[in-house]
């Protein structure tokens, strides 16, 4: 029993002096203060008037990240699109007429090379066997050759030099229009194409029509029923963000504090019994230059006007509850074993 209450007195001396010596170290500076989280509000609306199709949400309900909220539709997107496809269409049908003219004539040129050259092939088979024919038959009679046959033969080399104007000639048109076919398709291609830039870049605007909840979180309010028209900027939903993205702390006007942007703050639950667990690490954004009376929330005594220095702190994701009081802890490394002392105490109040 006596060995009990030794060890007992021991350990409140212990922490007694760890406290007087703590308290010595921090006579002028604070390295914890209180605040209160906050969820920022998250307002959706667009640069542009709209009209909303439907909803898929309602006022209060909780929401996952990517989840579908609603859709809406643009009068004057809907039009440019079908104005674009309208265009597109009738350069398309430019195209194909224009191709089966080109391919019309082509055929054209070919049947009518063909004919020819199936003509002059039989008129010079037949001059050769009439002129092959009358050399024979006059050899038979006079047994010598006669320059008669002059008239034929000339008319054998006209017909062949006939025949290689209109291979020739057909050789060069029949280039001429393929290579017309080939460069038809430029002018078009490139208007389609700038179309269908033009087109894209509607249809990035039109799914951004469609609205994906950019957080978990929860649905504040909606500001528009099925079908009403929205004007530019005007809010279409608010949701707040399923955990406090912030904390707003207050330093007491007389205590020196060595805080600064952008130095990094441990925010635990005021709550808690082991304040050195589940520790989350904010950043200070803002220390105000001005002072202002301390929330009712943070104050022990409501009575008694309190003012201080507010500062902001961004949070990460967390597991704090939404516009709770917090505990503030501004030298991380020094308060790790402070905490701890907290925890023995209020264990020894409890045995």
């Amino acid at each position: 029993m006596r060995k009990g209450k030794f060890v007992l007195f021991t350990a409140w001396a212990v922490a007694i002096i760890l406290l007087v010596i703590i308290t010595f170290f921090n006579q002028a500076k604070v390295d914890k203060f209180m605040g209160l989280t906050a969820s920022k509000e998250h307002s959706i609306n667009f640069s542009y008037p709209v009209q909303l199709k439907e909803a898929f949400v309602i006022p209060g309900q909780k929401v996952e990240k990517g989840e579908l909220l609603a859709k809406l539709v643009r009068s004057d997107l809907v039009s440019k699109i079908n104005a674009i496809n309208s265009k597109i269409a009738v350069l398309n049908a430019e195209k194909l007429t224009t191709t089966n003219e080109i391919n019309r004539q082509l055929e054209t040129l070919k049947i009518k090379y063909l004919a020819d050259m199936d003509r002059l092939g039989l008129q010079i088979t037949q001059s050769e066997l009439k002129l092959k024919t009358n050399k024979k038959l006059l050899q038979t009679i006079m047994d010598t050759d006669n320059k008669s046959f002059t008239t034929i033969e000339h008319k054998i080399k006209s017909l062949k030099q006939e025949k290689q104007s209109i291979q020739s000639l057909y050789k060069t048109n029949n280039k001429h229009l393929k290579q017309q076919l080939e460069n038809i398709n430029i002018p078009f291609e490139t208007q389609i194409n700038e179309l269908l830039e033009e087109k894209n870049i509607l249809s990035q605007e039109e799914d951004e029509l469609t609205i994906y909840a950019p957080m978990n979180g929860k649905i504040g309010s909606i500001s528009h029923s099925k079908n009403s028209q929205i004007e530019s900027f005007e809010p279409l939903l608010t949701i707040y963000s399923k955990y406090p993205e912030s904390v707003t702390g207050y330093i007491h006007e007389d205590i020196l504090n060595e805080l600064k942007v952008g130095q990094v703050v441990a925010i635990t639950s005021f709550n808690k019994t082991d304040h050195s667990k589940n520790l989350v690490y904010g950043t200070i954004e803002n220390i105000e230059n001005r002072i202002e009376e301390i929330p009712l929330k943070l104050k022990k005594y409501k009575i008694v006007p309190l003012w201080g220095y507010k500062v902001s702190i961004s949070l990460p994701e967390n597991s704090l509850q939404v516009g709770k009081k917090v505990m503030i802890i501004s030298n991380i490394e020094k308060n790790s074993f402070e905490l701890k002392i907290e925890s023995l105490l209020k264990f020894l109040n409890l045995n």
